[in-house]
């Protein structure tokens, strides 16, 4: 994520101060036209169609959500696997000896030291070469009650796991991506934003308080109901 935020207020309330400020910008217009042809009809217009294309944009913790879930139905899927490691050392166990590797080096704990770690591509990549190394002792093992369904579900599992943690990697560029577009769109209307509140305090200092306080940052946050007295972490203008 290169896009970096202009503003230190909630996301959210970025469109809802531009949308304030359209309210109080059509009031003002008169004043504000003459102090810059720059402010008209169209700006105004121009600012709420900004407002609306932020306030359409999709959230990154909407992807964010996706993302937990698909994490925990990763989790899920390592608990499986931790009990049908306990089986398979019993029976690993038992045909040590008989094996073309020990039970020890086959790769069980290299299993279960990717599930600690929680890492899916890991897990996928030790459970396949376990896979390797029971099947190359399948008869021996079987020998000793290990039933070819183990293997299957453990298989399926690596397969289920490979294919959600490729969905998550993806949703993780996803949200990457969807936070820059976001940033970028709402650093734009935090711009026109700032610009209008700084020409109103411009227009209105010393002149009528009441109209400064409508274009001055913490009054604004207090009426749109962010805001707490005293306490603010939004400036008055954009950070450098």
């Amino acid at each position: 994520m290169n896009e970096k935020r202009k503003f230190t207020c909630k996301l959210e309330d970025v469109p809802a101060i531009a949308g304030y400020l359209a309210l109080r910008l059509r009031a003002d217009l008169i004043d504000f036209a003459d102090f810059s042809d720059v402010f008209s009809e169209n700006y105004v217009t121009g600012l709420v169609a900004k407002t609306t294309q932020c306030n359409q944009l999709i959230s990154s913790n909407v992807l964010t959500k996706e993302i937990k879930t698909l994490t925990d139905q990763i989790g899920n899927k390592a608990k499986s696997l931790r009990v049908m490691l306990n089986k398979l050392d019993v029976y690993l166990d038992m045909a040590d000896g008989q094996m073309t590797v020990s039970a020890k080096s086959i790769g069980t704990k290299l299993v279960r030291d990717s599930i600690e770690t929680g890492n899916s591509e890991g897990i996928v990549a030790q459970i396949r070469r376990l896979l390797v190394g029971v099947n190359n002792n399948a008869a021996v093992l079987q020998s000793k009650g290990l039933k070819p369904a183990l293997i299957a579900e453990m298989s399926q599992l690596a397969d289920d796991m490979e294919s959600l943690g490729n969905e998550q990697n993806f949703k993780i560029t996803e949200r990457n991506r969807h936070t820059d577009e976001n940033i970028a769109a709402f650093n734009e209307l935090w711009d026109m934003n700032v610009f209008i509140t700084d020409t109103g305090k411009a227009l209105y200092k010393g002149v009528d308080a009441t109209k400064l306080s409508d274009y001055t940052m913490t009054t604004i946050l207090k009426r749109i109901g962010t805001g707490k007295s005293g306490n603010t972490n939004t400036p008055e203008t954009p950070a450098t």
